[in-house]
């Protein structure tokens, strides 16, 4: 009797405060069809250019469940591979398979894994676009996975890039770039930062969103949508995130982000699936 009130006890312990095992998935598109490096796509942005799709990694942290009784919970990302360290994760859609697709590695990442504690009724997800304050400056050449990264990173007064889209269309033959970070960064050049101007972390919320049956939609498509992808409108080709770039100030909204003054709206690059 003993012995069978101890796995009773064993067995109702394991059960209070259990987590579940949780996976959201990302499927890169460009508007429905799968976006792949080097494959082409029609109808792109306000002229309708063809785009030959390049480079897609972002990162993300703060991952968040919203729950039907109308909290939220945390999920909390597995350590066990090269895109997660338990606080940050690196979307990763770049298999160095093509010439606007050669900055990264022939991995591949499209999932976040991790836990949620086990009972929750799951309505939506909320995460944040982009790096940490707190991590974004560190030394790249010694920072753990997934922050060690070269081609994510500017320097040691911008940090990393949060977004990286690069790719070609007809009318940018030679390559754009759509790369999102922190700008206007004070600091000493070596990771001593007092501020930066811009804080350009988008935070990401999509309702009615089921891990079990659904995916997070990170559409090209939709994020170029509102941009001449035909004509560089000044600075480099696409918008590497500078305020005096007038090809942000679109791709900014795409983002939900302000920019210059202006208010940032709803974002337009991630939607349930």
């Amino acid at each position: 009797m003993r012995l069978l009130n101890g796995l009773l006890l064993a067995a109702l312990l394991s059960g209070c405060g259990a987590d579940r095992e949780v996976t959201v998935r990302f499927d890169a598109l460009v508007g429905d069809a799968p976006a792949r490096c080097g494959d082409t796509y029609d109808g792109v942005g306000t002229t309708g250019t063809t785009l030959t799709m390049g480079d897609l990694r972002f990162y993300v942290h703060d991952v968040r469940f919203l729950t039907a009784d109308g909290g939220e919970v945390p999920m909390t990302l597995d350590e066990t591979s090269d895109f997660q360290d338990g606080a940050v994760a690196l979307l990763d859609f770049e298999d160095k398979s093509d010439t606007f697709c050669s900055m990264g590695t022939e991995a591949t990442n499209t999932a976040l894994v991790g836990t949620v504690p086990d009972g929750v009724e799951i309505i939506g997800v909320r995460f944040t676009l982009g790096v940490p304050r707190d991590r974004n400056h560190e030394d790249v050449t010694f920072a753990p996975a997934p922050l060690n990264q070269g081609s994510m990173y500017w320097g040691w007064n911008g940090g990393y890039k949060f977004f990286r889209l690069d790719g070609a269309t007809t009318g940018l033959a030679e390559g754009f770039f759509v790369h999102l970070g922190d700008t206007a960064c004070e600091g000493d050049g070596r990771g001593n930062i007092t501020g930066c101007a811009q804080d350009n972390r988008a935070e990401i919320t999509l309702m009615g969103f089921d891990p079990d049956t659904q995916s997070v939609a990170v559409d090209v498509g939709a994020l170029l949508s509102e941009n001449d992808m035909d004509t560089n409108g000044g600075g480099p080709p696409g918008c590497m995130s500078g305020f005096d770039d007038p090809d942000c100030a679109t791709m900014f909204g795409g983002f939900g982000l302000p920019f210059d003054g202006a208010p940032g709206g709803a974002q337009r690059l991630f939607r349930v699936r």
